[in-house]
């Protein structure tokens, strides 16, 4: 069928795809749409609105992908990130479309890229247990603070619940990596001195020795709608410059000095509990080029390294 935008087809049929924007790697969704509702996300409205210019009659909602076709598949890519566009338990019914996708996965010896704030319920805990050596993970957690979350991610999973998930990702021995994730970081409110030491002090406590660091990126319309927002609108302001992402396309944020004196505020406090800061070299290009690790997950950075050394 043909292709309508981010991978959604017209038969509603989830598919790996190869994503140049997302470390120039493999991707999948599992849904159209996400029931988080964070109100940062370039990806998700955009998917529902171009679905919609193709289904007038779709009345909108979240809509779980078709797995016939990937299950079906034989041929698959060393590694693939779940998800580009959502989140892989966004809730229950998506849950259950992550578990047999793992499942699917595993027997082919992929590696996957697992990013969520969801909630790891026993169901997929007991098959990322079959397989913890292909399971790289990392939990978003950009804020401790209820009414921040509330405002900016009204369908996620609160920050207790997010920390269990930790807690029990830890009793799997044998995971690939097991990181949290810090991003989208509004600036002047989520990367406030108390909130980074409290999330990374709580993740330290429960074992993580890795964080990922990422401020926020916009479209300039997205940007313009959130001034209007009344908690966000001092953060909003900040955001003057444009970004060189992955993409090329011109996504506003933090100005490049800030944002480093940023980093480096974060990353002492991550020093501080031995826990190793990372950021993302997509986001903004110039990362690539400072100090700070800028590949996000560890898969792709122990792959480079591997490479590196067989002279690739």
């Amino acid at each position: 069928m043909k292709k309508i935008n981010f991978g959604i087809r017209h038969d509603l049929q989830a598919a790996i795809r190869h994503e140049p924007n997302a470390c120039d790697g493999f991707v999948m969704d599992l849904s159209l749409g996400c029931p988080h509702q964070c109100i940062y996300c370039l990806f998700s409205p955009l998917e529902l609105k171009t679905y919609r210019l193709f289904n007038p009659g779709f009345k909108g909602g979240i809509i779980p992908l078709k797995l016939d076709n990937f299950l079906a598949s034989k041929k698959f890519p060393p590694a693939v990130y779940l998800c580009y566009s959502s989140d892989p338990l966004a809730n229950r019914e998506i849950t259950e479309l992550a578990i047999q996708v793992l499942k699917k996965l595993f027997q082919h010896n992929v590696s996957i890229l697992f990013i969520t704030k969801g909630i790891f319920y026993d169901d997929i805990l007991a098959v990322i247990a079959e397989r913890p050596d292909l399971m790289e993970i990392q939990v978003g957690i950009t804020s401790c603070n209820p009414e921040r979350n509330r405002i900016v991610e009204p369908g996620v999973a609160p920050y207790h619940k997010r920390m269990e998930n930790i807690e029990k990702l830890q009793k799997i021995n044998g995971l690939a990596s097991l990181t949290v994730r810090m991003d989208p970081i509004f600036p002047g409110i989520d990367d406030a001195t108390d909130n980074i030491e409290t999330i990374i002090s709580d993740s330290a406590a429960l074992g993580v020795r890795e964080a990922v660091a990422g401020y926020i990126i916009l479209t300039n319309a997205l940007r313009e709608e959130l001034k209007n927002n009344i908690f966000l609108k001092k953060s909003i302001k900040t955001m003057t410059e444009k970004a060189p992402t992955i993409s090329g396309k011109s996504l506003f944020s933090l100005p490049f000095n800030e944002k480093l004196k940023g980093f480096d505020r974060i990353n002492k406090i991550c020093k501080a509990k031995g826990v190793r800061m990372a950021v993302c070299g997509c986001k903004d290009q110039r990362l690539k080029k400072e100090r700070f690790p800028w590949i996000c997950h560890p898969y792709h950075r122990k792959r480079r390294a591997a490479l590196f050394l067989s002279g690739h």
